[in-house]
């Protein structure tokens, strides 16, 4: 359905949200019992008079469109995303990682007007990471020479893995959330498009496995350094080729942690020695070297080694687990080490220490700092462990303060 100039916000979000779910919506005439382009539905597209509530109620029943979305109590790009992604994530459950991402921005935007020092800060070391972005038409092409670029930038040699990518982004203005989502989600990014700078909030399942997480990372580290322009990012298990902004930052992802060069590099040195040999113990070594998913390192050693998809087939089925992989390979005191952390939600390291000087000096109340903590229904306990820690009063009373 064709944009049309100067209609007001209500009737482009009818026919955006048309647009995505309905196939023909001449059909959609017959089941309202109106004539032929005509009647409530055709005044309220053309933008003439604002449907009620209960128009719009009948309109969810024979459109399939959940009525929060058809009064914009949902975006309509969260409708999108939930049918472009796995039948088990409900627009509900994508509503809701992203109000948690969308609170987190507002309030990393309030805490950076106390701290203008951050923002230059971090924008300016977010302008020379983007000294390294490749321009290509071939957008795989540019991914990979963006990956390499990066890498350089920050004095990372090809074999060595790359470090805390979540200090790393926060580093670039990106503050780094984990929360529990629903698994097809691995991650959201929200970013701030009224302002020049590349102001975000990146939220991250923290029910994933720590490659995975990382990976997540990877990706959207890709979506800041080229300054991708959309509002939401959503990265999913699975991504459209045709998506060319989700498929440049999967490409750089993939090249930034584990570059070919490196990847040849590490399984000359640690592969089977032998064709019968099995591929547990090394495939449980490249994951733990350079911090990938069991899926990217599969896809990776597929594509860049040229390993036998089915030779590596047996370590990825669901009876198979990650740990004993890890065991097997006698990797496990490692892995344990690692996934300490893995499933913990946890706040944005910048946003808290930024949050908790605010607090010490009175600029910020408690409620302020219970949000950023992810606990913005917990405010009377989070008063008490901020006492009990020695910050005082604080940001004043509980009613006072926002």
């Amino acid at each position: 359905m064709s944009q049309v100039e100067g209609l007001p916000e209500w009737a482009e979000r009818l026919r955006e949200a048309l647009a995505v779910k309905v196939e023909s919506v001449d059909q959609l005439y017959g089941k309202l019992g109106l004539p032929a382009s005509g009647g409530w539905l055709a005044d309220a597209l053309a933008g003439q008079v604002e449907p009620r509530r209960q128009q719009l109620a009948q309109l969810a029943v024979f459109s399939g469109i959940p009525l929060a979305v058809l009064v914009g109590d949902v975006p309509v790009r969260n409708l999108a995303v939930a049918l472009r992604s796995s039948v088990d994530v409900s627009i509900d459950e994508v509503s809701a990682a992203s109000r948690r991402a969308e609170d987190a921005l507002a309030d990393l935007g309030l805490l950076l007007s106390w701290y203008p020092q951050e923002a230059a800060r971090t924008s300016a070391a977010a302008a020379r990471a983007r000294r390294a972005v490749a321009r290509d038409p071939y957008e795989k092409h540019a991914a990979i020479r963006t990956a390499e670029g990066f890498r350089d930038l920050l004095g990372i040699e090809d074999e060595e893995p790359v470090g805390d990518l979540a200090e790393l982004l926060e580093s670039l203005g990106a503050a780094v959330v984990f929360e529990p989502m629903p698994k097809a989600i691995q991650g959201i990014t929200v970013r701030d498009t009224s302002r020049d700078a590349w102001q975000a909030v990146v939220v991250v399942n923290s029910d994933t496995w720590w490659g995975r997480q990382r990976y997540t990372l990877a990706h959207e580290l890709g979506h800041l350094l080229y300054r991708d322009d959309q509002s939401l990012f959503i990265n999913q298990k699975s991504y459209d080729e045709q998506d060319l902004v989700e498929y440049r930052a999967e490409i750089f992802a993939r090249h930034f942690l584990a570059p070919d060069a490196a990847v040849r590099e590490f399984w000359s040195e640690h592969g089977p020695r032998r064709a019968v040999d099995g591929l547990g113990v090394p495939l449980a070594k490249f994951m733990m070297h350079f911090g990938l998913s069991r899926q990217a390192s599969v896809r990776t050693l597929v594509e860049v080694v040229g390993v036998p998809r089915d030779r590596l087939v047996p370590y990825t089925f669901p009876g198979c687990s990650i740990e004993q992989i890890m065991r097997q390979a006698r990797l496990g005191a490692e892995w344990d080490q690692q996934r300490m952390s893995q499933h913990q939600p946890s706040a944005s390291n910048w946003m808290l220490s930024m949050v908790l000087d605010a607090y010490r000096q009175r600029l910020v109340g408690v409620r302020v700092v219970a949000r950023v903590l992810g606990r913005p229904n917990e405010v009377l306990a989070v008063e008490q462990e901020l006492q009990e820690q020695g910050y005082g009063a604080g940001g004043g009373s509980l009613q006072s303060q926002g």
